[in-house]
């Protein structure tokens, strides 16, 4: 044991001398000359104050809980929405069920239209109607489940926009093409 005691002796007197920072010194230089970024997203934080005060930004509780801005549990799918953005006065429970109703509804569509695939060239028609309303209600079941306004929004972001644009335009010339205009063959 003696052995062992002299050890930790010699190390407590090498280490007492040396400042914690200094000790670091290289892994500074090595931080410094690494990027702080890549496309704008942060991959050394060089300020330890500014991260924790992002965290307790509107914690005046001091529970150790997240302000709820930046708590997960508030936000999400399954959180009860705000009066606007409510859709029609549902309740929590009965947008989660039309939202089930739908994907139901939209797997149907897209499974009836896959049983038509092989007969594709007689029932061109109903297999773009069933594709595009397995689409159409793929698309509605989000919007019960996220809320109208917040889905909108969503998909309006500049990001998702043109996709959104052609996308639903695409869905509605289709919609059009198989059920509204008649046939050329008479």
């Amino acid at each position: 044991m003696s052995a062992l005691e002299q050890f930790i002796n010699d190390q407590k007197k090498k280490g007492s001398g040396i400042s914690g920072s200094a000790s670091f010194s290289s892994l500074d230089s090595l931080r410094n000359k690494l990027p702080t970024s890549i496309g704008g997203f942060s991959l050394l934080s060089r300020s330890e104050t500014t991260d924790s005060q992002q965290l307790l930004v509107g914690d005046d509780s001091g529970d150790g809980q997240l302000p709820t801005s930046r708590n997960r549990k508030n936000s999400g799918w399954f959180t009860s929405s705000t009066q606007d953005e409510s859709m029609f006065g549902m309740t929590r429970t009965q947008r989660v069920i039309a939202f089930f109703m739908c994907i139901i509804g939209a797997i149907f569509c897209f499974s009836t239209a896959a049983v038509l695939i092989p007969v594709i060239l007689v029932s061109t028609r109903k297999f773009a109607a069933l594709n595009t309303l397995g689409s159409v209600l793929m698309l509605l079941s989000f919007a019960f489940l996220l809320g109208p306004k917040s889905y909108l929004t969503h998909m309006a972001s500049p990001q998702r926009r043109l996709v959104t644009v052609s996308y639903v335009s695409a869905l509605f010339a289709t919609l059009y093409s198989s059920l509204w205009v008649r046939n050329t063959k008479k």
